[in-house]
């Protein structure tokens, strides 16, 4: 399949803005939320984040989205994901996860984390196939229904550290 990332724009907010609901129900952000980040992200002149779009058939087609938030702390947070069903166990989902772990390295942070329902254990199980672990629960963080979430953290060691050196 071919995939082509790209940061979100106006074109394709209204289409990601109704796969998070496909994908989250209850749960699902806002469009307004979209357009807010865009507009964060634009005007920050230091990268706090961004919002990329995995489009494929020549852009004719929304395959799925990721949210990278970056905190000054040297973290970030891995704050969404979805795959349209469609694109599911295609490869999609791994790619923007590949591709933000990536430009957290490339920027330095050195811990990426996310929340995801406890319930939902192929996410879990996805997530721990890309390398992040468990580190603890959020207690009642999700509604409709109440749910905890568990806290999953990949750390990004420094490429010296990574080899076995020292940084």
């Amino acid at each position: 399949m071919d995939v082509t990332i790209i940061p979100l724009n106006q074109i394709y907010c209204d289409t990601v803005a109704a796969l998070e609901v496909t994908c989250f129900g209850a749960d699902a952000w806002p469009r307004e939320a979209f357009t807010a980040l865009l507009e964060t992200y634009k005007e920050n002149p230091d990268f706090r984040g961004q919002v990329w779009v995995a489009i494929g058939e020549h852009g004719q087609v929304v395959l799925g989205y990721v949210v990278l938030e970056v905190s000054s702390l040297g973290e970030a947070e891995l704050s969404n994901l979805a795959v349209a069903p469609a694109f599911r166990r295609q490869g999609v989902g791994r790619l923007l996860t590949s591709f933000v772990v990536n430009i957290c390295r490339e920027i330095g942070v050195s811990l990426l984390w996310l929340r995801v329902r406890a319930s939902n254990t192929r996410a879990v199980k996805f997530y721990e196939t890309c390398g992040f672990a468990v580190r603890g629960e959020f207690r009642d963080y999700y509604k409709n229904p109440e749910e905890d979430a568990l806290i999953m953290a990949l750390e990004l060691p420094e490429e010296a550290d990574a080899e076995g050196g020292e940084s």
